[in-house]
């Protein structure tokens, strides 16, 4: 038993946990975070031509926590859900909740405030997990 025990203990440790397949979190530190956003104030907006928002706020000091630069895509929710199926897309938010109809499509952060969430690439669990790291972050203050 001890034997498997250790068998076992040392396959996890081998093994690349949280496993990130198409690599978006190393891409977003190679390249960009790409943050698709649709418009719904007051989490997303694009008044004067300049994205602001609850979301765009917390995604930027993700950001900022982890020397990444963003690169977003204002799009409808649908062609942004086929830029993420595609992996074009990391991150989508505005202002998305738990039982938002995109769940079957891609995967949900925790809420950042019990009810909002973001969408994020699905199987993408490493960058899932620095981004929730994050949001736990903030809602213990």
């Amino acid at each position: 038993m001890k034997h498997l025990f250790l068998l076992i203990t040392l396959f996890l440790l081998g093994c690349d946990y949280p496993k990130d397949p198409e690599h978006s979190f190393e891409e977003a530190r190679n390249e960009n975070l790409k943050v698709g956003v649709t418009l719904n104030p007051p989490f997303t907006d694009n008044t004067n031509g300049t994205l602001s928002g609850t979301e765009i706020d917390l995604l930027e000091e993700f950001a900022r926590k982890n020397n990444l630069q963003i690169q977003y895509t204002v799009d409808s929710e649908s062609n942004l859900i086929k830029k993420m199926e595609n992996y074009d897309i990391h991150i989508i938010a505005g202002g998305f909740d738990k039982k938002t109809i995109w769940k079957k499509k891609a995967g949900l952060s925790a809420p950042y405030n019990k009810k909002k969430v973001f969408l994020v690439a699905r199987g993408e669990n490493k960058l899932l997990q620095n981004l929730e790291r994050f949001i736990f972050s903030k809602t213990k203050k």
